[in-house]
C-alpha cells in the first residue's frame, strides 16, 4: 500500500511554513500598496471563506452519501453531486484556496510559494493516486465523469 500523508497535514504545514516565512523573512508586502492594501484584504478574506466552505461541504456530503473520506482507503461510491459537479476535487481546491487566501492576506511573494508547492503535491501525488482508484473501481462510470468535470476547475 502507497503511503500517504493526509492533505490536511499538508495544509497545515504550508500554513504555518507561510506564517513563519512572512515572520522571519520580512519582504516589502509587494500586493497591498496603498490602493491595494484594502482591495487584497477582501480577496483574502474571500478566497479564505470559499477555501474553508468547499471541504466542510465535501465532507458533509461524503457523510450524506455514506463512503470514504480517507484518501488512502478505497471508495464505496462515487459522488458528482453538489461542489464534485464543477471540480472533482474539492477538498483539496478549497485547501488550496485557505492557502492562497492566507497568502493574499500576507501580500507577499514567498506565500505564494506554498500555494504552488500544495498545488504540485496533490495535482502529481494525491490526485493521481486517487483517481486511478476511482478508475479502478468505477471504471466507465468514472472516465465519463473525468470527461465531464475538470480536475480542479
Amino acid at each position: 500500500m502507497r503511503k500517504i500523508i493526509l492533505p490536511p497535514v499538508l495544509l497545515v504545514t504550508c500554513l504555518v511554513a507561510t506564517v513563519a516565512a512572512n515572520w522571519y523573512l520580512p519582504e516589502d508586502n509587494i500586493l497591498k500598496t496603498v490602493w491595494l492594501y484594502g482591495v487584497t484584504t477582501k480577496i483574502g478574506y474571500l478566497i479564505l471563506f470559499i477555501g474553508i466552505f468547499l471541504p466542510i461541504r465535501s465532507a458533509m456530503i461524503f457523510k450524506q452519501e455514506e463512503t470514504n473520506i480517507i484518501p488512502y482507503k478505497s471508495p464505496d461510491k462515487m459522488v458528482s453531486r453538489g461542489p464534485f459537479g464543477f471540480t472533482r476535487n474539492p477538498m483539496y481546491l478549497g485547501m488550496l484556496l485557505v492557502i492562497l487566501g492566507v497568502a493574499a492576506l500576507y501580500g507577499t511573494v514567498v506565500g505564494l510559494l506554498f500555494s504552488v508547492l500544495y498545488f504540485a503535491v496533490a495535482n502529481w501525488w494525491y490526485i493521481p493516486f486517487e483517481e486511478a482508484k476511482m478508475a479502478n473501481i468505477f471504471g466507465d462510470a468514472f472516465t465519463d465523469y473525468s470527461r465531464r468535470v475538470r480536475r480542479w476547475l
